[in-house]
């Protein structure tokens, strides 16, 4: 019976028109990841022909290496909905360290959550609001309901409607999933069993939101009045989905102005580098390669003192990042739509964790490198202005950073809270179905 009242012309074109537009937007994905893909192969071509042109390490300490950021493939299903997009670093034997986009400060809270262009996107967006009207639809036909009760009973009743509506949705998301497989396939993208276990998670929190938006529409659905639930309907949706996830946006976006500025940590770096040159020509004078022993000294005491210093700086900018990435996440938990929004985040491998793993790998990678360079530069190539074959330092692609697809630290704390909204919910939806029935 509750085939029947679905099944329409109107729903079946609403339903076949959401899944050709999950399809397109998958689709999307895939071809923004292969186009990553290529991109890296081109990129790893680059790097390597050019420090083939370098004749000394003196230039490859200048100008360096480039650090790629490859995402994973379940990012096809988050393609528009994560914190950062393409990250590219530079890691040099200097004091900077650079990454491009920038989002080594508040920039990276700065990015807008939420993007509906892609298949999670529709999800929240516009699955929300069929979730919300086949909830409202079930309960707004109230001599049918009460005709029907007296028969099987209310409580027998309500479950079923729900219950057979619930399995509705579901198989309809699991169609969705099943065409993005296929779309997959297609494209010759294989996920692994992690990916796959992590796409199980992402199910689960799709399925708590749709309960969660059923609820509503169930008590919508149940005022006497079909347009005072309608106008419930069009303001849980707009707090729901636009509102609050954009107010915990703006909110981080503000706590994220205490990390300390980008330009400020340089300049402290810098500040850092310069007391360095000015003692070392104050105990030493000009010095040049000719002077070796003295040369030595100096950059073995730049890296036990200076560089430590600089790298000091930059962990405590990774601490006031993390700081404020157990902020987001906390504050994720309170509200679905939130929630669901920051398991995507982690997800797509393109997040708030994915960002801390990568700023922590270049970090590593560039004081590797200037030890590397400090050892070529003053203890093989002593003659910088001499033709030199220039060893890479790179090995194996390290200049490849593969994120890996994760899950925010208080997934199942966030998946508690959602299960209580949904239980209070669903305990004020049947109330409501009896009050209003007899009255």
């Amino acid at each position: 019976m509750e085939l029947k009242r679905l099944l329409t012309k109107k729903m079946v074109g609403i339903l076949l028109f959401l899944l050709m537009l999950m399809a397109y937007f998958v689709q999307i994905g895939i071809d923004q990841y292969k186009s990553t893909v290529d991109n890296k192969e081109i990129f790893l071509d680059f790097e390597a022909k050019k420090v083939e042109q370098y004749i000394n390490y003196n230039q490859y300490g200048t100008y360096g290496f480039r650090i790629f950021f490859m995402p994973s493939p379940l990012s096809v299903f988050f393609s528009n909905s994560s914190s950062i997009s393409e990250l590219t670093s530079i890691v040099d034997a200097g004091e900077r360290l650079n990454i491009y986009n920038s989002f080594k400060g508040k920039a990276l809270f700065s990015e807008k959550l939420g993007g509906f262009k892609d298949f999670s996107g529709i999800m929240l967006l516009l699955g929300s609001l069929m979730f919300l009207y086949c909830g409202y639809e079930a309960l707004i036909h109230k001599d049918y309901l009460r005709f029907t009760g007296n028969l099987v009973g209310f409580r027998r009743l309500f479950l079923s409607i729900i219950i057979s509506r619930f399995f509705f949705l579901v198989i309809f998301f699991a169609g969705g999933v099943g065409i993005a497989f296929i779309q997959l396939k297609l494209n010759h993208i294989t996920l692994s069993r992690s990916e796959y276990n992590l796409l199980g998670f992402y199910v689960l929190n799709t399925v708590l939101l749709s309960l969660f938006f059923l609820a509503i529409g169930t008590i919508a659905g149940s005022f006497k009045s079909r347009f005072s639930g309608f106008v419930l309907l069009i303001i849980s949706w707009f707090l729901s989905v636009l509102l609050i996830p954009g107010l915990v946006s703006r909110l981080i976006s503000q706590k994220a102005d205490n990390i300390t500025p980008e330009y400020t940590l340089e300049l402290r770096k810098l500040k850092t580098l310069m007391e360095f040159e000015k003692r070392a020509f104050e105990k030493y004078g000009p010095t040049d390669t000719k002077n070796i022993s003295e040369v030595r000294e100096l950059i073995e005491s730049y890296w036990r003192n200076e560089l430590r210093k600089i790298q000091d700086l930059e962990k405590k900018l990774v601490m006031e990042v993390r700081k404020n990435i157990r902020r987001f996440q906390v504050f994720s938990i309170h509200f679905p739509t939130t929630f669901y929004l920051s398991v995507n985040n982690e997800i797509s491998s393109k997040g708030y964790n994915s960002f801390n793993s990568y700023y922590d790998y270049i970090r590593r990678l560039k004081e590797k490198f200037v030890r590397f360079y400090l050892d070529r530069r003053y203890y093989t190539d002593t003659t910088p202005d001499s033709l030199t074959k220039i060893e890479s330092f790179l090995k194996k692609n390290e200049n490849v950073f593969i994120a890996s697809s994760g899950l925010p630290g208080n997934f199942w704390g966030g998946c508690s809270v959602t299960l209580a909204y949904i239980f209070v919910l669903w305990i004020i939806s049947y109330v409501r179905f009896k009050k209003n029935l007899f009255l």
